[in-house]
């Protein structure tokens, strides 16, 4: 059995504390000799994330510790980028008292980014999936892949619609996280409304899961800590928290690295908000199955119905395929909502797995719990996971 090499106490951590403000977090791992300046996949640094989500102390922290003050990630971002685009004033002056710049100039401070149609051509894209709201389609931009998703003329021809997508766009273009996908603008001068993110060539989870069915412990353990961060980075997001709503397998993808991204978060806000959408969350796109109860029975509801599909997701890499799967989606969630149905936990779990399912999909919304206790348990459940196989990790190794 392939075990994934898991790095959730090495490089990977420096990266999340430093987003999360996590100084004392930041100061172990340094002191572990993990450089300042590694990077994620899409070559985002430390810096750029304490940058990004305001954390003064830790940027400072890290200038004192060498990291670079003009790294640039992916998209040609420099950590100042970052801090302009979301108006951290006092992080920006720290930054250019350093030798800060920032080479992509006014596009950081773009409300929503704006690309020229002419910039990409959708002539030649690549169909590459259908989600709810449209096609999804591969194209070059500025000589990198990335992916291009469309919304439904019915949607975009009305304007109550479209500037409701567009502000969220905008939104979303202020996030910054190793484990969601990154929005990079929206097409301008185009005959729909099409916004661009980065292309991640590995698929969904649902794909991983459909080709290789049940994952080792390790390597289900570190896909859900992947999306435990990117959810806990969500539902902190000042000043208000993200519910994404709409967490499946599908909306979870892998980069190159081997990392989970968590996309398409909002989008179910807005289609419950706009009735003109012709879009329901409960819709054909499967959701169903992963659905709290309290958003079946139509109640008031908060961030933890992102807890709750995240236990059924988890259920599902250590099964290896859906729970329920020859029962239609509907009837599933209504036995959940109204019998407390729940899917068995085979002996082959590990017990702690098995004991963090059950907290996560508790029938009372108030006693799941919060992400970053997840996170905390999972971390520990992933060591006692390694030592197991017998996996070490080396914290030297930089993640690219």
């Amino acid at each position: 059995m392939q075990v994934q090499k898991s790095d959730s106490d090495g490089p990977y951590r420096l990266l999340y504390c430093s987003g999360k403000g996590n100084k004392w977090g930041v100061m172990q791992e340094l002191d572990k000799g993990v450089e300042p300046n590694v990077g994620d996949y899409d070559r985002r640094k430390a810096l750029h994330l304490a940058a990004c989500e305001g954390c003064t102390e830790i940027v400072l922290l890290l200038l004192e510790k060498g990291a670079d003050v003009n790294s640039t990630d992916r998209w040609g971002r420099t950590p100042l980028s970052d801090a302009r685009s979301l108006g951290h004033l006092e992080i920006c002056k720290i930054l250019e008292a350093h030798g800060g710049i920032d080479p992509v100039g006014l596009d950081s401070q773009t409300p929503c980014y704006q690309i020229h149609y002419s910039e990409v051509h959708m002539k030649g894209a690549i169909l590459i999936g259908e989600g709810a709201f449209g096609e999804v389609y591969k194209v070059k931009w500025r000589g990198t892949e990335v992916a291009a998703k469309t919304i439904r003329s019915p949607i975009a021809s009305n304007e109550t619609v479209r500037k409701a997508f567009l502000k969220e766009l905008a939104f979303w273009q202020t996030l910054r996280h190793p484990n969601i996908v990154q929005f990079l603008g929206v097409l301008k001068d185009s005959d729909r409304l099409i916004f661009l993110t980065e292309y991640l060539q590995n698929g969904s989870l649902y794909d991983i899961l459909k080709k290789k069915g049940r994952l080792d412990p390790v390597t289900a353990v570190s896909y859900a800590l992947d999306i435990a961060r990117g959810m806990n980075y969500l539902h902190h997001h000042k000043p208000h928290a993200i519910i994404h709503r709409d967490l499946t397998p599908r909306n979870v993808l892998q980069d190159e690295a081997g990392r989970l991204k968590v996309t398409d978060f909002g989008l179910s806000k807005i289609a419950q908000e706009k009735d003109v959408y012709g879009y329901k969350m409960t819709g054909g796109t499967g959701s169903y199955r992963y659905m709290a109860p309290e958003v079946y029975r139509r109640e008031s509801y908060g961030k933890s119905v992102d807890v709750f599909s995240f236990a059924l997701i988890v259920h599902e890499m250590f099964q290896g395929r859906p729970s329920n799967r020859e029962e239609p989606p509907e009837h599933v969630a209504d036995k959940r909502a109204y019998e407390d149905s729940r899917p068995p936990l085979p002996s082959y779990y590990p017990e702690r797995i098995r004991v963090l399912i059950k907290q996560c999909w508790h029938r009372n919304p108030d006693v799941r719990p919060k992400f970053e206790d997840i996170i905390t348990e999972l971390e520990s459940i992933l060591e006692s996971e390694k030592r197991k196989v017998g996996i070490g990790f080396c914290h030297n190794c930089v993640i690219l």
